[in-house]
């Protein structure tokens, strides 16, 4: 079975691809390693370090003997290479993680909460745009969050929310 994790290089991404290939699964990642990015930016890091992609990547071939893919861009701006890599690849399961997550990011300032919600709404719906225009069959699971954090003082009430679609 192939899959595609979008955001496999997160905290729920990069576990998720090694569950899928160690279970034989054809696993590609697509993460443009903004999180890394962001952790900078808000002068934080893991509790526990994290290796560099290509690193993490090598370990695990030369670990199990299997190879995860990775594609490094952004599915917010690059909707054709999303688009043509679903219709190469054609996979059975595309597992989206790719939402920025963390609340004091979004809430340093009116760019910051724009970036937000640009990468977590328009990167949920190139990711359907896609899956409908290469006509795909796959399944999709999506864990995010609405990343809209910061509005309390306008009083908008915003519901967290889930997405099944297929």
């Amino acid at each position: 079975m192939r899959v595609i994790i979008l955001g496999g290089d997160g905290f729920c991404g990069w576990p998720t691809s090694l569950h899928l290939s160690a279970q034989g699964y054809d696993v590609s990642i697509i993460d443009n390693l903004s999180r890394r990015n962001i952790d900078i930016e808000l002068e934080t890091s893991s509790l526990t370090p994290i290796r560099p992609i290509g690193e993490r990547l090598r370990a695990w071939k030369e670990l199990t003997g299997k190879q995860i893919d990775f594609h490094n861009f952004d599915i917010t701006v690059n909707y054709d290479r999303l688009l043509t890599l679903i219709r190469e690849m054609q996979p059975e399961a595309i597992v989206h993680f790719a939402e920025q997550r963390a609340a004091p990011y979004s809430m340093k300032s009116s760019i910051h909460k724009r970036y937000t919600v640009n990468n977590n709404v328009n990167g949920t719906n190139n990711l359907l745009a896609a899956v409908v225009e290469a006509k795909s069959e796959a399944h999709i699971v999506h864990l995010g969050t609405m990343g809209v954090y910061g509005y309390g003082t306008a009083g908008m009430k915003i519901p967290e929310g889930y997405l099944v679609a297929r």
